[in-house]
């Protein structure tokens, strides 16, 4: 790799960890804290109940409330099957961009944030800043929870930026989430018989349809004009079920997921769920008691919705040098700070077209300009 940048040299070190999420991050999480210690950070552990992952909490400048939050993720999606052009676990430079899996999703980020580190440690800061760094975002942002809940009562700061990719600019808006499974239970039997048994494949079929009048409802609003699409949505992406082609099938499975605007709630999805799964068991049970639906949430990610401080919008605007915020159709960690009680904000560097892909990269221009916000941003501590 050319030159001696220290951002490419902190995403190169990052990279270097394979932390997708079926794996320990605490490698990771010991070599951070190690950089931080040098600049006599303090640190803070949220480990998971397995004691195999955690998010790190790392502060720098005064015990005081106030101050900045810059929040990312440590985890990456898989590399299997992918046809990558070289080992994605080792960074290199190609025609301007740096590549290797979580370049864009999201270690660039974090390479920014521990980059920039020892120049913001060296400043005279009024208010902290934090380095929030979590586990299991690409599951569905199960882990940051309990560090967003400690900041949000405890640091209380002014601002958190979570360092999705943005191409830099800011985004105060996007949609929340909610994901799982339901679950149906039938009763077997011989296919030419099927009024003495049921069959968990139709009563799915029949749910995935109520889940497709519900899709249709809400493309007719509520609206946020500024998501693409600006209305709420809900998918069915995977399904399993049946043992052979002439028996009743007792077990079926799919995997739903709902995208909703600012202001919608989940709960009201799933109640209208699970109230067409209470008619359709009134219909199973009197065949067998044991038969029945069941829902089983992965995960539920708060939408974000704009802050309301417009100030505060305009500050990190004019650093970046925009006129206007955007919003994203997707769901971050930013909603989870936000619900914490921490206004937030998405920016971060690269675009996220290029997540996820085999040969995942990242502009150098795009970290460069990511470093230099960040610094600028940790000058507003200073006053």
């Amino acid at each position: 790799m050319s030159g001696d940048v220290d951002f490419a040299r902190r995403l190169a070190e990052l990279v270097a960890f394979p932390t997708v999420s079926s794996a320990s991050n605490l490698a990771l999480v010991e070599h951070v804290e190690g950089l931080a210690r040098a600049h006599g950070a303090r640190i803070r552990r949220f480990a998971d109940p397995s004691g195999e992952k955690a998010n790190v909490l790392v502060t720098i400048g005064p015990e005081a409330p106030g101050g900045i939050v810059l929040s990312g993720h440590t985890d990456v999606v898989p590399v299997t099957g992918q046809d990558w052009s070289g080992d994605p676990w080792t960074l290199r430079e190609r025609d301007g961009r740096l590549v290797g899996r979580g370049a864009t999703d999201m270690k660039g980020f974090l390479g920014c944030c521990l980059a920039a580190l020892p120049k913001m440690a060296a400043m005279n800061l009024k208010v902290p800043i934090h380095f929030a760094f979590s586990y299991d975002e690409e599951v569905g942002c199960t882990g940051v929870g309990p560090m967003a809940e400690w900041v949000g009562a405890n640091a209380k700061p002014r601002l958190a930026v979570i360092g999705e990719a943005t191409s830099m600019d800011m985004v105060n808006a996007h949609k929340g989430g909610c994901i799982g499974w339901c679950h149906v239970t039938g009763k077997p039997g011989h296919s030419s018989q099927p009024e003495r048994g049921v069959n968990a494949v139709m009563i799915a079929a029949e749910l995935i349809g109520e889940i497709s009048s519900i899709y249709a409802g809400m493309r007719q609003g509520p609206l946020f004009e500024a998501l693409d699409p600006p209305y709420s949505t809900i998918q069915v992406n995977q399904i399993e079920g049946g043992s052979h082609g002439n028996i009743l099938a007792e077990h079926c499975k799919f995997f739903w997921e709902m995208r909703l605007v600012p202001g919608e709630s989940d709960d009201q999805v799933l109640q209208r769920m699970r109230a067409f799964a209470d008619r359709l068991e009134q219909g199973m049970k009197p065949v067998d008691a044991g038969a029945g639906i069941r829902f089983d949430i992965q995960a539920r990610i708060p939408p974000l919705a704009p802050s309301g401080d417009a100030a505060l919008e305009a500050e990190i605007l004019s650093l970046l040098g925009r006129d206007a915020p955007r919003a994203v159709p997707y769901g971050t960690e930013a909603g989870i700070f936000a619900a914490a009680g921490v206004p937030s904000v998405v920016v971060g560097p690269g675009s996220i077209a290029d997540a996820h892909q085999p040969d995942e990269s990242i502009a150098i221009e795009q970290m460069a300009a990511c470093t230099d916000f960040l610094l600028r941003l940790a000058e507003t501590a200073t006053r």
